[in-house]
């Protein structure tokens, strides 16, 4: 039998053809119309909600409209124009900047893509995310939020775990500005009545630019007094308001009210707490950000 053929020796050092490596793709979640895209970039916080802006706008344009209206009213009739102007100011870029830190502030959303945890509960079906404990979706956002208290469409923003503070303090420092728009209005038209310049027989006809800044004024305070208790006694009894409203119990507490107060303003009591511009200890591990 005639032995078989032996291959040349070119064709024992062919490596063989391989076709081009493919890049290994991440496996994206299915998210919502409202979610961003996973991605390396850092980006600020912001969520585009339409209603959500336009509540946010109105707030600012009523605010400099009222301190506008105040100014040109009180002060500058009464030549107090260092007054007027420091009122305005303080009206003006402090309320705003505080609500421009609770809107731009990442309220605690939950990282896009983390792998969620042993339980079944433990991944949220519309974001595909870990679902921690007290976390809830926003579907404005687009988010699970860490601590969700609620969505408030004047900030455009949640309120949760990581900007509650800035969200209290704004509603606090607005309630005491129009309180305080409350009493201009108000100590004037008493020390009247007391010194007997009118009774049953005036007749008194306010102007329509008093009557403005009396209902503003006296509409934000309920408004704004309000919100600040609801949020104090969130606070103090560690129980959001969507954990009331499903009656919810969660987890429970870890300690005393005063220990919630400081896990929300600040581990080290100091007027940093009434400061909208200290950041309080981080609560959470370092992620990205995302504009959803």
């Amino acid at each position: 039998m005639a032995p078989a053929p032996v291959p040349a020796p070119h064709t024992l050092d062919q490596k063989p053809q391989l076709g081009p490596l493919r890049t290994l793709q991440p496996v994206r979640p299915r998210l919502g119309p409202l979610c961003p895209r996973l991605g390396p970039l850092r980006r600020p916080w912001f969520v585009w909600d339409i209603l959500g802006i336009v509540f946010a706008v109105s707030t600012w344009v009523l605010t400099f409209g009222t301190a506008w209206v105040t100014t040109r009213e009180l002060f500058l009739p009464a030549r107090d124009l260092a007054y007027s102007l420091a009122y305005s100011l303080a009206n003006g870029l402090l309320l705003h900047l505080q609500a421009a830190r609770a809107m731009l502030t990442d309220p605690g959303a939950v990282p896009l893509g983390r792998a969620p945890g042993s339980a079944p509960e433990a991944r949220c079906l519309r974001c595909c995310s870990a679902k921690p404990p007290r976390a809830h979706h926003c579907c404005v956002c687009g988010r699970c939020v860490r601590k969700m208290d609620h969505h408030c469409t004047w900030v455009n923003n949640c309120v949760g775990e990581d900007n509650q503070k800035y969200f209290v303090l704004f509603t606090l420092y607005m309630g005491l500005a129009s309180l305080h728009l409350l009493l201009l209005l108000g100590v004037p038209v008493m020390r009247s009545h007391a010194r007997g310049e009118w009774d049953r027989h005036s007749t008194v006809s306010p102007r329509r630019s008093l009557m403005y800044l009396f209902l503003v004024a006296l509409i934000a305070f309920l408004l704004n007094s309000t919100m600040f208790a609801m949020q104090m006694y969130s606070i103090c009894t560690d129980r959001t308001l969507i954990q009331r409203l499903q009656r919810d119990r969660g987890l429970p507490r870890k300690g005393s009210p005063w220990s919630s107060l400081k896990a929300v303003f600040g581990h080290r009591v100091s007027l940093d707490w009434l400061n909208p511009f200290a950041s309080p200890e981080p609560q959470r591990v370092d992620d990205h950000h995302w504009v959803v």
